[in-house]
């Protein structure tokens, strides 16, 4: 049985996935340690010949699942993940690619210390070819560190802090912890990490944080991130009730109410602000007047948070959260968005 199930969610990627998946091929960790999950998600490209070539030249390494609808990236992960036979699952975006001792390194901290997640630091890369870092330019500067949550307060610092980040990349994560805990994806929609990483921060015991660059994030003008006025982008809206939902069903509005009240106003209230602003030629008056709505029902009283009141927030930030309490008409809004493209989130 291998050692990593590495789950790759794969949608018309054909120009990526060979470079892709020649880094995971790569690793100075023995290739039979690596259980390789190709979940194609309805490609309209030639993405599936493209895999099934290489599962051809590794049928013991690389699986190909077919999905009988699109399930959008948060979808394709939970599929792979029930294909899953390894202890420790390792999830990639099947455009971006890692060093070659990116799974020996995580793996070997996961298993040293028994932790739920070990996470490595990344780097946006725009190459388009299989660049990879001088030795000398991985190391971040700072000391790896080990987090362990034992008490509430640890707890509340562990929500507020977000020391993993929110993608689902860039980790090692033990798949017990994740069947027990319940963390799956939302499917069928974009922004499904934010959600997820949330709850990782909720239910997460012990981290090892590597302070070394090991993940290579490609910047891809055509990626769901990146798109302009895409019909997805109010999917950020449904995750956030998704979240309040697991947020409440898991006691956290209770017992960590100030800190996940401070997660919405980032995740969600300047996210989506940022959103409205910068992915649209003309901002949504109706997208915004939901967001306005939804904060309204679910943490009516923000601009009062412990954390964004004591905290040094930028004044930008002050102000996009105060606009949103405000009873702006769509000639202000679109005044006042235009002021958050031209200085910038």
């Amino acid at each position: 049985m291998a050692l990593i199930s590495v789950i790759l969610p794969c949608y018309n990627v054909s120009r990526w996935i060979d470079r892709c998946l020649q880094s995971l091929l790569n690793q100075t960790i023995s290739v039979k340690e690596l259980e390789i999950i190709c979940v194609d998600d309805c490609s309209t490209d030639d993405t599936i010949e493209k895999i099934s070539r290489w599962e051809n030249k590794y049928p013991e390494q690389i699986v190909l699942v077919k999905t009988n609808e699109n399930k959008r990236q948060g979808g394709a992960r939970n599929v792979g993940l029930r294909y899953a036979t390894a202890e420790w699952i390792a999830f990639l975006d099947s455009d971006d690619w890692v060093e070659p001792d990116y799974m020996e390194k995580l793996y070997d901290k996961a298993i040293t210390g028994r932790y739920d997640v070990v996470c490595c630091q990344n780097v946006r890369d725009f190459a388009e070819d299989l660049h990879l870092l001088a030795r000398e330019d991985r190391r971040t500067g700072k000391d790896d560190c080990e987090i362990l949550v034992r008490s509430e307060s640890e707890r509340k610092e562990m929500i507020h802090l977000q020391p993993m980040k929110l993608n689902a990349w860039g980790k090692m994560i033990r798949k017990s912890f994740l069947i027990e805990n319940e963390l799956y994806f939302a499917e069928g929609l974009a922004y499904e990490d934010i959600a997820w990483g949330e709850l990782l921060h909720l239910c997460v015991d012990s981290v090892y944080l590597l302070e070394e660059t090991l993940y290579h994030y490609f910047v891809n003008s055509q990626s769901t991130v990146v798109s302009r006025a895409a019909d997805y982008q109010p999917d950020m809206l449904t995750v956030q009730a998704i979240l309040y939902r697991e947020w409440s069903q898991r006691g956290a509005l209770e017992r960590y109410h100030d800190e996940v009240e401070y997660e919405f106003i980032y995740s969600c209230v300047l996210a989506f602000v940022k959103v409205l602003a910068l992915r649209y030629e003309t901002p949504p008056y109706s997208l915004f007047r939901l967001l306005q709505i939804f904060a309204e029902e679910h943490f009516p009283y923000y601009l009062n948070n412990l954390y964004f009141v004591k905290e040094s927030t930028p004044e930008l930030h002050k102000q996009i959260a105060q606009a949103v309490h405000l009873p702006l008409t769509k000639r202000q809004f679109l005044e006042f968005a235009e002021n958050v493209k031209r200085i910038g989130l």
